[in-house]
Formats: C-alpha cells, structure tokens, sequence
C-alpha cells in the first residue's frame, strides 16, 4: 500500500523539523499561507512539497525523483544554514513560487559529477550569499530579473554552468560572475531565445593581448541559433583593468575562436563608476563577448588621398575593381586578407604612422582601401580605423604600389577622430629633394592634388630613360620584340594608368604616363622621390 506523508501547517503556525526529511514515493508535505516549515535536510525520492508559505532550508536539499516543488506553488523556499549548503541528486528540481539565498556561507549546486541541472519558475531573490553553479545550468524562467544581487550575492559561474534565461526585447539581466560580480544585460530585438552565460575571470585564452583590455571574459550560448539581433552590456570593476586600458574610449568585442579573432564594437566612454559598464548592439551571433578600448577597437581616421593615375576630372576610376582585378590580400605584405572588396574601392594603399621625433621612424602599418572619393576606407566602406596605436601625435604616410608616397608636414594627434586630406593640400612628401620644380604632390586638378603616379618598378624615382627606366619596365611586360602587344586584364605595378591593361603603344599606354610625369620634351628627366622609407 502507498504511503502518504500529508502535512498541513495553519496560517501563522511554525513547524520545526530538525531532522532530516525523506519524501518517498507519492508523499506530500503542503504548507498552507502564511506557515512556515523550517528543515534541516530534504531528501527526494518522488514526493512533492505545495508551499504557499515559507519553507526554510538550513542543510541539502537531495531530489532523486519528481521535480520536488508542486507547480502550484506560490511560497517562498529559502536556504537560511549557518554553513554551505547543497542543491543535489540526480533529478532536476522545478522550483515554483520564490527561491531565496539567504546564507551568507553560499548555496551551491553540488560539486559532483552526478548533479543535474535545475530550474526556477517563479523568483529568484537573494538575502545574502551567493549561488555557485559548479557544473550544472540553473534556468531562470520570466521576464523579472533576481532581486538583491551585487558585489557580495550573484550566480557564480565558476566552471560549466551556465545561467539561462529567455531573452525577447527587455533588457535582461544575468547576475554572473566568478570571484567578482560581472553581470551582462541582454536585449534582443531577433526573435526571443534563450541565452546562456558564463562570466570568465580572465580574457579569452587564445587573446594575444595584456594590455588596454578588462581581464574579463563572457561566454554566452543560446538555445536556436539564428535569429538574433542583440545588445549585450558588460559590467566590469577598476581593479580588473588591465595596464593602459582607457575606459573613456572603451568597447566590446565578441570572438569565435577564444579571442585568436575578436571583432570590435565602436568604442566610446564607459558609464558609470566602478562598476563601469559598456555595450555594443547589432549582435546577430554568440560567442565570446570581451572588454577593450581604443587600441583593439581602433580610433577612425578621416584620411583622404588621390591617385593620379586613375583621377578622370572629377574622382577616380574604380576599373581595377569592376574587372575583378583587386586582390583579396593587400600587395604590400602587411598580411590583411579581406573576404570581399568595398563596392566604391579604387585599390589597396598602405597607411603608416611614424615616429612624433623621427618621420622616417614607422611605428604602425595598415593595408586598407582608398575609394573614388580618396577616402581610405575599411573592408565594409566605413572610415579606416587606426589600431594596435597608442594615443598620440605621429606624422601620416600613405603610399601606393605605383606612386610616391607622401607623408604629413607636421605630426596628427590621433587621440579622437584625426583628419588629413591630402588631395587638398601640398603635404610635405620630399624631406630632402632636390628638384626644386617637384611639388610633394601633383595637381591633377586645380586645387586638388594626388600622388605622383609612373613609379611603376618601386625604385623611388619615375624614369623614362636609363637604368631602371621603368618605361622598359613597361616595354619588358608586353615584350619587347613588339611593343605594340598589350597584355590584358591585369593586376600589375606596370599598369601605370590603372586601366587593368599593360600598354606600350597606342591609346591609353602605359609608357605614355611616364612620358607626361617627367615631361615630353625631355624624357631623360628623373623624377626623384625623397619619402622617407
């Protein structure tokens, strides 16, 4: 015959039970409203407790069957022991009504590998102490975040474990972290999902950087992928800042790879006050979500220059482009391979920063885009952006395969948003020439002003004549046995005009670009460039 442990407590009654409770099979323990039923510890094997008052916890809570809490239930199941206390067994426990942390001694899921996960259904609340997760999920169902959490009681994420919760368009909380509260805000605009979050007491492990960055990391999953469309908040403390992290240009990052690529949010200043809080929006992917500033995310830089080779009168010619002909990976073996090439680009060019005391000195390199305008963009066709530079005042050098280059007259502070718009000005690009008649740039139009283009073998000077003559250059391309060959559909420093062909003679040949730059009449002319390299 089935055994039923019935247990009705009366409104403003208390029953204490000192030992240890076991729910067989098919018992039954209901605490009516306002009862309260304190305990030392429950043992589960397939009973259930419909608590409408206040069940008070002060050892482990064992369930090995049944999900432990009725489902009508509205009370509140607090864990008030005066030392650690365990959630075990082998059956997930559905607690219904309110769960409450009161110990400041900590609750855990248990440590062992016969755990299982659990879930609240109602709220979660915390007194004092924190809820350690170990190796096992807790999903918090509703849309009202746990109340009382901060610096001293939060979930703690402290291996496996995850905290879920379903997220729509609120902003929702997860109250995580590991030897620190580290919260994170999701609010997702996709369709609703449930998302899980680990909080990380270090930077993703495959991250090569030490510093400008929040020795923090969140691990986040959701339940279907597809679908998202985010924002995540990230919470951090001072002390957890790594060497030179600047929290007024700060910004998230998100990586697949446990942080050997990291993609970067726009940067701007934390808020708050330690705590301090950033976000980033637009998150169509989970993964690995971090904390650095500008040096990771990169300061944009407005930085216009002309190519003369392809100006036409009114911008450039994008012919190399709409050929197919612009390479996925920059020419100048910096090592940036892109997945696709900006609509409006005209061609790669290189970007260095030089030394504030030395304008020969380079300090950083960049292989980004330059578009029919002259601006250098980013793959996306957005301003370029300086990264892996410390804020301060560099001189500004941008050059190209077949042109000279040309560097800044004075230095640029690159603290926030530095512009240089070299078609607009004669910038200081021959430290030390000698030909008084070269300009830094050439005017290809009146007032605008773009690099001096037929530098086509990469000697520095633009020779018609001679040794290194990059006309022979040219000649050497199509053949010299018959110089009227052309050599068609190509992406070549011989392509003086940027036209995608290679021409000796004729209409639109290269050689002829050559001619005009060192002048007509005199073709033995050299055109000298003294950029320092």
């Amino acid at each position: 015959m089935k055994k039923v442990f019935l247990l009705t407590l009366l409104i403003g009654s208390a029953f204490f039970v000192c030992a240890q409770i076991t729910l067989s099979s098919g018992s039954q323990i209901i605490v009516a409203s306002g009862s309260t039923l304190v305990v030392n510890d429950v043992v589960n094997t397939s009973g259930t407790i419909t608590n409408s008052g206040t069940v008070s916890v002060k050892g482990d809570v064992t369930n090995n069957g049944g999900g432990l809490i009725h489902s009508t239930s509205t009370g509140t199941v607090t864990f008030t022991g005066s030392s650690a206390q365990e959630i075990t067994g082998t059956t997930s426990i559905h607690f219904y009504g309110t769960m409450d942390v009161n110990n400041s001694n900590g609750v855990s899921l248990t440590n062992t590998t016969t755990g299982t996960d659990h879930e609240i259904h109602g709220a979660l609340s915390f007194t004092s102490g924190k809820l350690t997760l170990n190796g096992f999920h807790l999903t918090v169902d509703g849309t009202a975040d746990p109340s009382g959490v901060g610096a001293t009681s939060y979930i703690v994420t402290n291996g496996a474990g995850e905290l879920k919760r379903t997220v729509g368009a609120n902003n929702i909380l997860f109250p995580v972290g590991n030897s620190a509260y580290n919260p994170v805000i999701i609010n997702n605009a996709g369709d609703s999902d449930t998302y899980g979050v680990i909080a990380v007491d270090s930077k993703p492990a495959s991250f090569s950087g030490t510093e400008h960055i929040v020795n923090r990391s969140w691990n986040v999953t959701e339940g279907t992928p597809g679908g998202s469309n985010f924002t995540l908040t990230s919470q951090w403390n001072e002390t957890e800042e790594a060497t030179a992290f600047d929290r007024t240009n700060s910004c998230v990052g998100i990586t697949a790879d446990a942080g050997a690529n990291v993609t970067w949010g726009a940067a701007g200043a934390a808020s708050g006050g330690d705590p301090y809080t950033q976000n980033s929006t637009g998150y169509t992917s989970i993964g690995t979500f971090m904390v650095g500033d500008y040096y990771y995310g990169g300061i944009v830089m407005d930085l216009k220059v002309i190519l003369a080779a392809a100006w036409n009168s009114t911008d450039m010619d994008k012919t190399l482009n709409t050929a197919g002909l612009i390479p996925l990976t920059d020419p100048y073996s910096v090592g940036v391979t892109v997945s696709s090439v900006p609509a409006n680009a005209v061609d790669w060019v290189k970007v260095e920063l030089r030394s504030s005391s030395n304008n020969a000195t380079v300090t950083n390199t960049y292989a980004k885009f330059v578009d029919t305008d002259g601006q250098i963009i980013e793959e996306d066709g957005s301003n370029m952006k300086l990264t892996g530079a410390a804020t301060g005042s560099y001189f500004v050098a941008v050059q190209h395969r077949n042109h000279f280059g040309v560097v800044s007259a004075s230095t640029v502070d690159i603290a926030s948003s530095p512009t240089v718009d070299f078609s607009g000005l004669q910038a200081t690009a021959y430290q030390d020439g000698t030909i008084s008649t070269n300009p830094a740039m050439k005017e290809v139009e009146s007032g605008v002003f773009g690099l001096w283009d037929g530098d086509v073998n990469e000697d520095g000077s633009i020779k018609y004549n001679g040794s290194g003559a990059d006309r022979v250059a040219v000649l050497t391309a199509v053949g010299s046995s018959t110089p009227g060959n052309v050599v068609s559909t190509t992406y070549s420093n011989n392509d003086a005009n940027m036209d995608g062909d290679i021409k000796y003679n004729g209409a639109s040949a290269d050689r002829v670009v050559i001619l005009s730059v060192v002048g007509s009449s005199t073709p033995g002319v050299v055109l000298s460039e003294h950029i320092p390299e």
